[in-house]
């Protein structure tokens, strides 16, 4: 939900064709007049889209109002008022404004017939004990029309909708916005909290884009919010953002692997998690964390008679010993730093 000092305008990015197109259906339907249905995945901000088609309208100067299926969040209802009444409420509230009803299919069957009503009543010449003037506006998933199907949405009622319908595409279907959306929910949380906004380097944006975003733009904005509240730097690195993004590439066993590919999958985190991270010894590092387990498991391999170890490896005794030595291996080991807890990482 925007503050009321922001305007939804200011969020709605329409670099992709898929949100251009969105955007010309915004604008032939800001009208205020026949109702609007604007479907999508949960988080692709539909409830943004209806707030730009209100104030793109005739009515942006009246209220805009947001209710539940339910109508349970309508001002001045009490706990005998039944479905229609409730309605009804919601109808006045939004009186010569915008009236949004989030998710459709969930209405129940008379708020559906008192909206239906309140649409047709305002659309038709003869009189009516209550015209209410305002523009509907309702949301729903992609399944809409199978629940029309099933019954549970009345078809009559999605008939008064379905000639306008928008379709907002799902967050992965328009990666040409994301640079974008991401810089300003930055900009915005930066402003919240009073610091400088931090930039954000082009190896963060690809990481970015890399994701599948399950969650869509609202998804976006926690990370967002997340990054800019965790930033200890000016810039936003690529590191930063694997911190935080959940993991959700599919895995291969590890068994599936050859010993090489193992290898590379392990460096490829690795050289994700530190990325923007000055670190100069990586060849060492590396040597080091694939030496510890081979010689751990080597000398377990001959009760820890280092003579047959050093045989084994094809190392000299002394060798050894100052490898051993050198790793720690007969002591308490010592917790690594970034780049050794990286590599450990899923």
């Amino acid at each position: 939900m925007l503050r009321p000092n922001l305007k939804a305008n200011d969020f709605l990015v329409a670099h992709s064709e898929a949100m251009r197109t969105v955007v010309t259906q915004v604008e032939a339907y800001a009208d205020g007049d026949a109702p609007v249905l604007i479907c999508g995945e949960h988080g692709t901000g539909r409830e943004l889209v209806a707030r730009v088609l209100h104030q793109r309208g005739p009515r942006t100067g009246a209220r805009f109002v947001a209710v539940r299926p339910t109508f349970e969040d309508v001002p001045g209802r009490t706990q005998t008022d039944d479905a229609c009444e409730r309605a009804r409420r919601a109808l006045r509230s939004a009186s010569g404004g915008t009236l949004l009803v989030k998710d459709v299919s969930d209405l129940s069957a008379p708020s559906q017939r008192t909206l239906k009503k309140a649409i047709k009543d305002r659309s038709s010449d003869r009189e009516s004990a209550e015209v209410f003037d305002v523009h509907v506006v309702a949301t729903g998933d992609l399944d809409v029309v199978r629940a029309v199907d099933a019954e549970i949405v009345a078809r009559d009622f999605y008939e008064l909708f379905r000639p306008r319908t928008i379709t907002v595409p799902p967050l992965r279907e328009r990666l040409d916005d994301l640079p974008a959306l991401f810089e300003r929910w930055v900009k915005h949380y930066a402003a919240e909290v009073g610091r400088p906004k931090p930039s954000v380097s082009v190896r963060a944006i690809q990481r970015l884009t890399d994701y599948p975003w399950p969650g869509n733009v609202a998804e976006l904005k926690a990370i967002a919010r997340r990054l800019v509240v965790r930033a200890a730097r000016p810039r936003i690195e690529a590191g930063d953002v694997d911190e935080i993004l959940p993991v959700v590439a599919a895995r291969v066993p590890l068994e599936d692997l050859a010993f090489e590919e193992m290898v590379k999958a392990k460096l490829a985190g690795l050289l994700a998690r530190i990325d923007g991270y000055p670190i100069h010894d990586l060849y060492e590092k590396v040597v080091a964390r694939v030496e510890r387990p081979l010689f751990d498991l080597v000398l377990a391999h001959t009760g820890g008679n280092q003579l047959k170890a050093a045989e084994i490896l094809g190392l000299n005794r002394n060798t050894l010993r100052k490898k051993l030595s050198d790793l720690g291996i007969a002591q308490k080991k010592k917790r690594g730093g970034r780049e050794d807890r990286a590599l450990d990482g899923d």
